[in-house]
């Protein structure tokens, strides 16, 4: 019964891999292009805000510096699982 169960698993995992290598692959490649888009526009998002009585520079390069941080954070993980996907 055990052999069985791991002779299940193997056959899935075989058949699954494709479909993460294709899913993984999709998903860093749309990551970065949010990443790009987010640089592009970086002036938008982080300038001097006009409804905001005192925006100090520090304050608008700690907002750009937590999105670079987790975006960069994120992507690395996802880079990660795509080795190890395509490596499988």
């Amino acid at each position: 019964m055990r052999m069985n169960n791991f002779l299940t698993m193997a056959v899935i995992e075989q058949t699954g891999v494709p479909a993460l290598r294709v899913a993984f692959t999709v998903a860093v490649i749309i990551f970065l292009f949010a990443g790009v888009l987010i640089w592009r526009r970086r002036h938008q998002f982080f300038d001097r805000d006009a409804n905001i009585a005192d925006d100090p520079l520090v304050a608008r390069h700690n907002r750009a510096e937590e999105i670079l941080l987790v975006w960069s954070g994120l992507t690395l993980v996802l880079l990660f699982i795509l080795y190890q996907v395509w490596s499988a």
